[in-house]
């Protein structure tokens, strides 16, 4: 196979598997003027017939970028952390009304690629400094000094060589009722995913990761670090999935990207200018809050005891026995020298990695998440001064709680740990238009007795959430008061002798880690295909891997308008909703546990609270 370009215009990659055709472009950011020539397809394409299983996803490239544009930019100290994490993915299903449908991929297409100019860097390839003697002598110069240490990633975009964004296409034969009824949170409050499986939407492209020898195809083109796919349904709707590398972007950045390449949409089917883009790509500023001199040969001391306070796991996946198989987690570089323990060593006996994991949506509505508020404030449906815990507080708390029931915690004096990821844009002054991967996981930490306490209220069994509310609220004060120790916790990440060294989470009977999308705007997204009653999404969801403890809370969708704006579809959504207000449709939690554990879970009569 070769590169082919085709006058500056895309060419295609189709595979036909069973009878179903997959098409697969990979694009590259271009100019508006250059959108116009999108809608006539390039001819170049290569066929072939393969087992269903073994997709092999060739491509070809569009030529749309000046070759002296060559950038290099620094990803920030926190997007390091996260080269061996997951890649972002999240899964969408929309609507998509009659006359919109024979333009679908086109339409999706080419808004897309007018998009991708305001986020060129996501076309670009990711690399990092996997030596001790820093990066190559090329890039060198072009990062600062403290960029050029073990295990810094960084992104080189703007030229020809960018292997782009891959864009796949398919079809299915199921619906979007198969896939998410109408009545689901009514019907299925607890949502069995095995027989749903949205990840099968998801392309299976290998996304790149610095540290890991690259997989290339015959024509020696890297891998992306972002690729998309749109599934046309049999009922006329379509799912779309998007996946990128996370040190470029977290659930926010992912999310944001999406209602941009919506706005594009919408704007292109009113025959309107398309909107103006400003995702904000400037990861130096991150690195730029650290406390003291980051550039310094030698890390200041004094700093560094400021993190001891922090509550933060620090797992070391370098401190293993000698004989361990997982020496091989260490970086050759290193594997060979006598290196003292930055942390303590990962528990895996707490972690039955061989068992069964069953994984439930399970869908809390407006009422229940009411009720549990208040319990959690312990405060009666007269009581008005309920603001001093979240509504996430609660959940979190009530689900915590119901998962460590089932695992049987009850009289288990030991501490259970709630390894939640928070958000650090806040911490920091950046909006949400700050792009990249912005979170630390935090150790929120109780005994399973404690956690798993229940009272008799009118002879009804409860959970005792406000202890469990209020340390969920405690630990996470400890980082929004004290923002000098985030600063230092920056510094100290600038010196570790690999940012992917140390693991703030864990997995297993002891842990649960928590991910949290609840104003992420996760319904916010409208592509200007689906009727105006449902303009929304079906149904969305964060695509994680089925784990023991994994947990995803966000927002429930919104129910279809009996009555949509008489002055139409407007290219820009309106977002001014209250803080609460994410809980207005009820909240949807993804939840993945061992499956004995499950059955347990879901025969507990305390998960779904009785607000008859």
């Amino acid at each position: 196979m070769t590169r082919v370009y085709t006058d500056g215009l895309i060419s295609t990659y189709s595979v036909n598997l069973s009878g179903t055709t997959y098409t697969i472009w990979r694009s590259l950011a271009m100019s508006h003027d250059d959108a116009v020539l999108y809608s006539h397809e390039g001819t170049g394409r290569y066929e072939k017939h393969a087992a269903p299983l073994h997709l092999h996803i060739g491509l070809v490239l569009a030529v749309s970028q000046e070759a002296n544009s060559d950038r290099i930019d620094a990803l920030s100290l926190l997007d390091a952390t996260t080269v061996d994490f997951s890649d972002a993915s999240a899964v969408w299903l929309f609507e998509c009304e009659q006359q919109n449908r024979g333009n679908l991929v086109n339409q999706l297409r080419q808004s897309l690629r007018v998009t991708l100019d305001a986020y060129p860097q996501w076309c670009g390839l990711i690399k990092a400094v996997d030596s001790v003697d820093g990066p190559a002598f090329a890039d060198r110069d072009r990062l600062a000094p403290h960029a050029r240490r073990f295990g810094r990633v960084y992104v080189q975009y703007g030229t020809r060589a960018d292997p782009g964004v891959e864009f796949v296409t398919a079809r299915a034969f199921d619906t979007l009722d198969d896939l998410c009824p109408s009545s689901r949170t009514t019907s299925q409050p607890l949502w069995n995913q095995e027989k749903v499986a949205l990840s099968k939407f998801v392309p299976k492209t290998c996304l790149a990761n610095p540290l890991k020898q690259p997989v290339v195809d015959n024509a020696d083109i890297p891998p992306p670090v972002m690729a998309v796919q749109v599934t046309e349904l049999a009922c006329g709707g379509f799912a779309l999935a998007v996946k990128i590398a996370h040190p470029l972007a977290d659930a926010q950045s992912l999310v944001y990207f999406v209602k941009d390449w919506a706005s594009v949409s919408r704007s292109a089917l009113l025959s309107e200018p398309p909107p103006v883009l400003k995702p904000l790509f400037e990861p130096a500023r991150l690195d730029g809050a650290a406390a003291g001199d980051i550039n310094a040969a030698t890390p200041d001391e004094s700093i560094i005891e400021q993190t001891e306070s922090l509550p933060f796991h620090r797992y070391d996946w370098w401190n293993v026995p000698s004989d361990s198989s997982l020496k091989t987690r260490i970086p050759e570089a290193f594997r060979n020298q006598d290196i003292p323990p930055a942390g303590k060593p990962i528990p895996w006996s707490e972690w039955e990695t061989e068992a069964s994991v069953s994984h439930y949506i399970v869908h809390l509505s407006r009422e229940q998440v009411k009720k549990i508020w208040k319990q959690a404030n312990n405060a009666s449906s007269t009581t008005t001064q309920t603001s001093q815990l979240s509504r996430h507080d609660a959940i979190l708390a009530h689900i915590w709680s119901s998962i460590n029931r089932a695992r049987k915690m009850q009289h288990d004096l030991g501490p259970v740990h709630c390894d939640l990821a928070y958000g650090c844009r806040p911490a920091f002054h950046l909006s949400d238009a700050f792009m990249g991967s912005l979170s630390v996981m935090v150790n929120v930490e109780m005994a399973g007795a404690e956690l798993t306490t229940t009272a008799n209220s009118d002879g009804n069994e409860t959970a005792v959430l406000p202890p469990i509310a209020h340390r969920i609220r405690q630990t996470l004060l400890q980082l929004k008061n004290h923002p000098a120790r985030m600063a230092a916790h920056l510094h100290r990440l600038a010196y570790e002798t690999s940012p992917q060294r140390i693991w703030q989470g864990f997995l297993g009977s002891r842990h649960v880690m928590v991910t949290t999308w609840a104003c992420a705007g996760l319904y916010d997204v409208d592509f200007g295909l689906g009727p105006l009653s449902s303009s929304s999404a079906r149904y969305a969801d964060g695509i994680l891997a089925n784990l023991d403890g994994l947990v995803l809370i966000k927002e429930a969708p919104p129910s279809p308008s009996p009555s949509p704006s008489p002055s139409g579809r407007e290219s820009e959504v309106r977002d001014c909703r209250a803080p609460s207000a994410w809980t207005e449709h009820g909240v949807d939690v993804q939840i993945h546990l061992r499956s004995e554990d499950m059955l347990r879970l879901l025969r507990d009569p305390l998960l779904l609270p009785d607000t008859t």
